[in-house]
């Protein structure tokens, strides 16, 4: 044990020494986190409302004579709630609510058929022509004005043909229930992740993956140097030696991680969770993650330039497929990110973002513990089978 830990300062007192090293590790991705969440916080806003400003809508009535022109259509536009976002603009015939459409005149326009009152008193179906305006916000927010007008008619109407006459009384007697309709969000206890949140959460597991790139350097150099020999001629096991440099690496790592965490929370206004405890674990499982597969890829790889050009790549690569240079649709992420650790790291810290409960976070816990037990398998075969010599 104590070899161990010989072996693990001294890694510590080399990774220390070097200034660019420390500059990649603590400087390079909160500069990463700064650009990436500047520049892209209009693509993810957080979920902010957005305010739905009053416009005209060209109402056009096919009725010949203006005593025929729907009553219900009018009523309904005088409505306090309707009048606030809708303003009625009467348009002599269809071209003209075209023409003020095209033009601008008009956000909306509704084509009123002839006779549209008596259909309804008949028992036909309610119907009403739209014109599509410019704005798409517009258009959405007319057509669900005038479709919640055309369903309540009809499901009057069909409740009268099933129940009877003596039903329509009943629907129109107002009612001590709750609202039908609750505007809300998904975990409105806790803000929806920014696009700083995002790419924090992302670039810390990418930086986190590419620590193992020193285990590469580290392994490597006592090839090159000729000090394995040396090292070999002393009473240090192979797996002391190992176990020293990973965890050297691993504390640096963890250091690593505690300042982006730290200075992102306080610099940028990052909020983390309230779960620090199973933030720090799955930090910690992804080290190990790291870790053990570069000792899988110094096993089999000759040279220290193929080996980090083989962790780069495996990097670039499953950070890509996980959503964390940009967010992915749901179906490339269920499939193709599935297989990369990255996409357990992020899926996991993203919910303790939103303060999702334990039980939609557990499981990428549980797939990350999974895949450090299998690259520990690996890495641990793949020693006792290559070996670890000058």
């Amino acid at each position: 044990m104590a070899n161990i830990w010989t072996i693990a300062a001294y890694e510590l007192r080399r990774l220390l020494r070097s200034r660019s090293m420390l500059i990649n590790l603590f400087l390079l991705p909160i500069l990463l986190i700064f650009l990436l969440g500047s520049a892209l916080s209009g693509v993810m806003d957080g979920g902010k409302d957005q305010t739905i400003d009053s416009f005209r809508v060209g109402i056009v009535d096919a009725a010949a004579n203006p005593s025929e022109r729907s009553q219900l259509i009018g009523n309904f536009l005088k409505a306090p709630e309707v009048a606030e976002i809708i303003t009625p603009e009467t348009a002599d015939s269809r071209e003209a609510a075209v023409s003020g459409v095209r033009s601008g005149e008009y956000g909306y326009a509704v084509i009123v058929p002839a006779g549209f009152d008596k259909d309804i008193m008949s028992g036909k179906e309610a119907r009403l022509e739209y014109i599509l305006g410019k704005n798409r916000t517009d258009n959405m927010v007319a057509a669900t004005v005038f479709d919640n007008f055309l369903s309540g008619i009809n499901y009057r109407q069909a409740a009268a043909m099933m129940l009877g006459p003596q039903a329509i009384p009943a629907m129109t007697e107002p009612g001590e229930g709750g609202p039908a309709v609750v505007l809300g969000k998904l975990n409105e206890g806790a803000p929806a992740y920014t696009a700083s949140q995002y790419y924090a959460a992302a670039m810390l597991l990418m930086f986190l993956l590419l620590c193992g790139q020193m285990v590469i350097t580290s392994l490597y150099s006592e090839k090159d140097n000729h000090t394995l020999f040396r090292i070999g001629s002393m009473p240090v096991k192979g797996g002391e030696l190992f176990m020293g440099k990973m965890l050297g690496i691993g504390i640096v790592s963890v250091l690593q991680c505690a300042s982006i965490i730290v200075a992102t929370h306080f610099l940028f206004g990052v909020y983390w969770g309230n779960r620090p405890g199973l933030l720090a674990l799955v930090c910690l499982l992804m080290i190990f993650a790291s870790l053990t597969l570069s000792v899988v890829i110094c096993m089999f790889v000759r040279t220290a330039a193929l080996a980090r050009s083989v962790s780069t790549g495996l990097t670039v690569v499953m950070t890509f497929i996980s959503g964390g240079m940009a967010p992915l649709p749901d179906s490339w992420l269920n499939t193709g990110g599935a297989f990369s650790i990255n996409h357990w790291g992020l899926r996991s810290i993203l919910r303790m973002m939103l303060e999702s409960p334990l039980s939609q976070i557990s499981g990428s816990i549980v797939m990350l513990s999974l895949i450090g037990f299998v690259l520990t398998g690996l890495a641990f075969f793949s020693y006792r089978k290559v070996g670890y010599h000058a």
